[in-house]
């Protein structure tokens, strides 16, 4: 009698609803099945078509002249987390996997240089917490960065890393691991990537100035140099923290709506570089429009 109540509640509490659940579902897939995987198939197409127009745009912009310095003022991260109630950090990490794609992309098109304003001396002005933040996702990002350069599998193989920027703001854990994440990829001779670190161009300015003016005085006490009383612009150029790219930059993007150079590419920035300002905010500022950019610098 007990079993005999038992499995009567079994089956009309638990076994009938949950059976009516499953049919229920089953019907609902098999009514919508068709839209469900034309949906999946629709976004798998939609990244096929993309990446196939991507590789075409690529091939074809390498039939002309492309930049061989691009230099970015990467602006909007903290913006675009807040467009999605999401915390600051995770706008700079996705800013930080923006860059790493349209530096493929660039070293795709044969551009030889990329520049990219991460961190602005100016910014130690902002909350300790987002310093510490952007100081932690740095870390990270250089030996990612690292671990990729040196991979023959990975498309930035054989990119050269270079941190540029006053090392005397940073500590000294911070400097040993630059080093040793720019040692890593000192033998990169397909492409070079800056990264401006902390960094602005009147210090950048300022220091190469100092340093040059120091190396003449040493070269006239030493008598090293039969030129003891000219400096030439080249010295100057050559003292700055972009090595042989000092002198130009032949395309300088800022995004996020601001029209200002905020103390950056001061130097380089002159007789046919041209300046791009966008509306889009960092993270969201792709491929195609890098492109269009570089379309109009090559044929306009």
């Amino acid at each position: 009698m007990i079993y005999e109540i038992l499995h009567k509640l079994l089956l009309e509490y638990l076994f009938l609803p949950f059976n009516h659940l499953l049919n229920t579902v089953t019907e609902l897939y098999v009514h919508y099945r068709n839209t469900i995987v034309s949906w999946l198939l629709q976004y798998r197409l939609i990244g096929w078509i993309l990446t196939r127009f991507r590789s075409l745009f690529i091939s074809v912009i390498k039939v002309g002249y492309v930049p061989q310095h691009i230099s970015f003022i990467m602006d909007g991260n903290r913006r675009y987390a807040k467009s999605f109630d999401l915390p600051v950090k995770k706008g700079h990490e996705a800013g930080g996997l923006n860059l790493l794609s349209l530096v493929y992309s660039c070293k795709q098109m044969g551009v030889k240089c990329v520049s990219a304003y991460a961190f602005s001396i100016e910014n130690f002005n902002r909350s300790p917490e987002e310093v510490n933040t952007l100081t932690t996702l740095f870390a990270e990002k250089l030996d990612d960065f690292a671990a990729r350069a040196v991979d023959y599998t990975d498309p930035l193989y054989g990119t050269r890393l270079k941190i540029v920027g006053d090392f005397s703001y940073l500590s000294s854990d911070m400097v040993e691991r630059i080093r040793r994440v720019e040692a890593l990829t000192q033998n990169g001779d397909d492409f070079i990537l800056y990264i401006c670190y902390p960094y602005t161009s009147r210090n950048d300015i300022y220091h190469s100035i100092f340093n040059t003016v120091d190396k003449k005085i040493n070269n006239i006490n030493t008598k090293q140099s039969t030129d003891n009383s000219t400096i030439h612009i080249k010295d100057f150029s050559n003292s700055m923290y972009f090595d042989s790219f000092s002198d130009k930059c032949d395309l300088l993007v800022r995004t996020s709506g601001h029209n200002r150079l905020s103390d950056y590419m001061l130097w380089q920035t002159h007789e046919s570089s041209t300046i791009e300002f966008t509306d889009s905010l960092w993270p969201d500022f792709s491929f195609f429009s890098l492109y269009w950019m570089i379309i109009r610098w090559s044929f306009f």
